[in-house]
C-alpha cells in the first residue's frame, strides 16, 4: 500500500517543477505593465502563440504530448482490477482455459486518472501563461520591439520546455511500466512483446526529450537567438 501511494504522489512532485515554472513565467507576465508618460505610441500589430514557440522544441513536444495521450488510452483500455479489486492496476493474460496471468503495476485508471488531470492541469496554466506573453502591451517604445519580441520568445520557450518536462516524466514511466508487463508475461502473444520493446524504447528517449526542456527552462539566455540593441 506504501508503494501504491508513493507511486501515485510522485506525480504531483514531478508536476510540481514543471507547473512551477509556468506559473513564475505566467506572474511575471501579469507584472508587466506599459510605459507612462506624457507621450505614448503604439503600433497595430497582430501577435499570434505561435510566432514565439520554438519550432523545434515545440513540434517535439506536442508529437510527445499526442504519443503520451494514445499510450494513456491504450494502457487504461488494457487495465483490469488487481487480487484487491483496485481498478485498472493489473494486466491480465487468459493463457489457457482456466489459466490466467496477472502482472501489477499497470498503468491503467488506478493511476492513469490522476495522472490525466495533473497534465490537463499544467495545459491550461502553459495556455494561460502564453496567452499572456502574447497579449502584454510592449515594455518600451517602438524602437524597443525587436528586444521586446526576444523577451517573449525566451518567456515562451520557458512555457514550452515545462509543458515538455510534463509530458516526458510519465511517458517515460508509463512505457517503463507497460513495457514491464507486456515483456514479463509468459504467455504473452507476439505483438505484446513487439509492444513491449517499442516501448522500452520509447522511455530513453523521453527522459532525453525531458533533459533538453529543462534545459529550455533553466537557462536563462539563448545564444542562438541574443537581442537586438538599438540605439
Amino acid at each position: 500500500m506504501t508503494r501504491s501511494i508513493a507511486r501515485r504522489t510522485a506525480a504531483l512532485r514531478w508536476a510540481g517543477v514543471a507547473v512551477g515554472a509556468v506559473v513564475g513565467v505566467l506572474a511575471g507576465e501579469l507584472t508587466v505593465r506599459p510605459p507612462r508618460g506624457p507621450t505614448r505610441t503604439a503600433a497595430v500589430e497582430v501577435r499570434r502563440i505561435r510566432d514565439y514557440l520554438p519550432r523545434r522544441l515545440g513540434g517535439v513536444v506536442g508529437v510527445a504530448g499526442g504519443v503520451l495521450l494514445i499510450l494513456l488510452a491504450a494502457t487504461t483500455a488494457a487495465g483490469d482490477p488487481d487480487d484487491m479489486g483496485r481498478p485498472g492496476r493489473a494486466l491480465i493474460r487468459r493463457c489457457a482455459a482456466g489459466l490466467y496471468e496477472s502482472r501489477t503495476p499497470w498503468p491503467g485508471s488506478f493511476y492513469t486518472s490522476g495522472l490525466a488531470v495533473v497534465v490537463l492541469v499544467g495545459l491550461l496554466m502553459a495556455y494561460l501563461a502564453l496567452r499572456a506573453i502574447v497579449r502584454r502591451p510592449r515594455s518600451g517604445n517602438a524602437g524597443d520591439a525587436a528586444d521586446d519580441d526576444v523577451l517573449r520568445r525566451r518567456a515562451a520557450h520557458v512555457v514550452t520546455g515545462a509543458v515538455g518536462i510534463l509530458v516526458a516524466i510519465p511517458l517515460a514511466g508509463v512505457s517503463l511500466t507497460a513495457a514491464n508487463g507486456l515483456l514479463g508475461t509468459s504467455c504473452a502473444p507476439t505483438w505484446w512483446t513487439v509492444t513491449g520493446w517499442v516501448l522500452l524504447a520509447l522511455a530513453p528517449a523521453a527522459l532525453a526529450m525531458g533533459a533538453w526542456c529543462a534545459a529550455a527552462v533553466l537557462l536563462l539566455t539563448d545564444r542562438a537567438d541574443p537581442p537586438v540593441r538599438t540605439r
